[in-house]
């Protein structure tokens, strides 16, 4: 009779409201335009739209960098210049930072895949190195690689029928957007375990590609922000590009001139050697290897 009584009791403020608030809340318009694509349909779109771009190339261009975070305890911003890039897939770059006021050099910095050269004319130090090599410097420019640049600047390719890298699919969402994030594990070795090697964010409203992570064992070492791509030539292309790199403690941003970008030009044959100049500090870079 009791747990009866107890039933009904319930079923009374049910009915009249006592248990139950119901508070209109407004639906991110980009939930309502979230758009419904398949893992194959989403790595059809990245290969055939983003990483047609094998080359590129850049007349003109704002860099900005900032050194530090907070595991360091501190943040240094430096500031802004222009400059210019070659870039060429897989793992080739050439890029000259240039001085706001005399348009000479403040950094130059390429690599042809094997090896990278970087050369800083106000501290004439010309530093050269394997591309693998991680070195802890307490200045953070330092740490910077062509190569950690080339894979916010050109889009890798997603494997297709590949025993060794899988892709696969997820969703999330924040409190304006849906996304798809499209992930790839690598399987080398031994098929039973699988490392994270990458993610690539989707918006799904527009199924653009905002963001993109690279993990080593684990480990996110590289976070690549990007803001609405360009149509450039068939190919979509970003031109605001915010390279984040944790365990070397600093963030590059990347603001293209749409109109000084080449989609796969000719590249000379000489452009990723940077020899050292006559006179400059020559530093091979013996740290650990990444």
């Amino acid at each position: 009779m009791k747990k009866g009584f107890i039933i009904v009791w319930m079923l009374v403020l049910v009915s009249c409201g006592a248990v139950r608030k119901r508070t209109t809340i407004e639906t991110p318009p980009a939930y309502a335009e979230a758009r419904v694509a398949s893992l194959e349909e989403l790595v059809q779109l990245i290969n055939e739209r983003y990483a047609v771009a094998r080359a590129l190339s850049v007349s003109s261009l704002k860099v900005g960098f900032t050194g530090g975070s907070v595991e360091t305890g501190y943040v240094e911003e430096y500031r802004s210049a222009k400059g210019y890039l070659v870039a060429q897939g897989p793992d080739s770059l050439y890029f000259n930072i240039l001085n706001p006021l005399t348009s000479s050099s403040l950094v130059a910095m390429a690599t042809d895949g094997k090896t990278f050269q970087i050369w800083i004319p106000r501290e004439n130090k010309y530093l050269t190195g394997s591309t693998d090599v991680h070195l802890e410097e307490e200045n953070p420019i330092f740490n910077v690689r062509p190569h950690h640049l080339l894979k916010g600047i050109l889009i890798e390719s997603l494997p297709l029928d590949s025993f060794r890298y899988r892709p696969f699919l997820e969703e999330a969402e924040d409190a304006r957007f849906k996304y798809y994030i499209v992930g790839v594990i690598d399987l080398e070795g031994d098929a039973r375990s699988a490392q994270l090697v990458r993610k690539l964010w989707i918006e799904r409203s527009t199924l653009h590609l905002i963001r993109q992570q690279y993990y080593e064992s684990g480990a996110l070492v590289s976070s690549i922000l990007y803001a609405e791509p360009s149509e450039i030539d068939g190919v979509l292309i970003h031109s605001d590009i915010r390279i984040e790199r944790m365990r070397e403690n600093y963030s590059i941003k990347l603001e293209l001139d749409p109109e000084g970008i080449r989609i796969n030009p000719s590249v000379r044959e000489n452009t990723f050697d940077l020899p050292a100049p006559p006179g400059a500090e020559r530093i091979v870079v013996e740290g650990t290897k990444n």
